[in-house]
């Protein structure tokens, strides 16, 4: 009989993989609201047990961009969504707000400022002027 020759399972070595979608919360949507509470890469990754490592390289198996930029995509739609709220909340009839915007956004002022430039102002007295 001929012996079969049996396959050595290779170990593999280091931690499981762990991904943000095997918490026990969804940790898209914890990561998500960490970044709208400004927290950094480092408290981020320990709220979801995993290290900044693994966090930059699951971001980036998901969404193909580093942690900063992803970041930066989640606080622009974040900005977008405040701006469309406070717009709603000033055409609502909110006057505060209607002034608000007008001052942030059309440039719209309480009052009008005047901007002076210095010249350089020449005065000539003559001597007949200084007897006046």
């Amino acid at each position: 009989m001929a012996k079969k020759k049996s396959k050595a399972k290779s170990k593999v070595m280091g931690r499981p993989v762990k991904k943000l979608e095997d918490l026990s919360i969804d940790g898209w949507t914890l990561l998500n609201s960490l970044i709208i509470w400004s927290a950094h890469s480092e408290y981020i990754a320990d709220q979801l047990g995993i290290s900044e490592d693994t966090l930059s390289k699951r971001i980036k198996e998901k969404h193909g961009v580093t942690f900063t930029e992803y970041r930066n995509k989640q606080k622009e739609k974040i900005r977008i969504n405040l701006a469309k709220k406070q717009y709603d909340v000033a055409i609502s009839g909110n006057p505060t707000m209607l002034i608000w915007l007008g001052k942030n956004e059309l440039g719209q002022a309480d009052k009008n400022e005047i901007e002076q430039t210095n010249k350089n102002i020449e005065i000539h007295i003559s001597e007949d002027d200084s007897n006046l």
